[in-house]
């Protein structure tokens, strides 16, 4: 009997650590730190979650975190056992004015937004990735700083698979 557990127990023991060194890394997300009242903070940490979901092959789960400031968002990711903690920053936004062509030549704004990002470890705070990008829309800054978010989320993605 003893000879038949033996094995057993080696099997379910190594299946056991493979399970955790193969786990899902959670990446904790912070709402979008801005200064201009017509970009949404919460807007912009919904769509780096719903692009990050998207990535191919990225194994990941993706954690909203009710901080926008990097300290917070480190504190709020240790509560909520993340690996990985991103904050994002609108660091510039400028609209620049344009006639369309016609008879009823209309005033159309384009919005400039740059926004900066950085993933963090969160055990012991090591910057992972960062950068900036830059996206523009006739519409509003709204919608030029979720087009960042959709790069932000790739290069997110892609540094949490380098990184396990």
């Amino acid at each position: 009997m003893r000879q038949c557990l033996f094995p057993l127990l080696l099997a379910f023991t190594l299946l056991g650590s493979a399970a955790a060194q193969t786990s899902t890394p959670r990446v904790c997300v912070a709402k979008l730190q801005t200064n201009e009242g017509t970009i949404s903070p919460a807007a912009g940490q919904d769509s780096l979650i719903k692009f990050l979901g998207k990535q191919k092959n990225a194994q990941m789960e993706e954690v909203a975190l009710d901080a926008s400031l990097p300290n917070e968002a480190m504190t709020q990711a240790r509560d909520k056992k993340c690996d990985y903690v991103v904050d994002t920053n609108v660091a510039e936004i400028h609209a620049d004015s344009g006639y369309t062509g016609g008879l009823a030549g209309v005033n159309l704004q384009t919005f400039y937004v740059t926004v900066t990002y950085k993933l963090n470890k969160v055990d012991d705070g090591a910057e992972v990735s960062s950068g900036s990008f830059k996206a523009s829309d006739r519409g509003s800054a709204q919608n030029a700083a979720i087009a960042t978010t959709k790069k932000i989320a790739e290069k997110v993605a892609e540094s949490v698979k380098t990184a396990k």
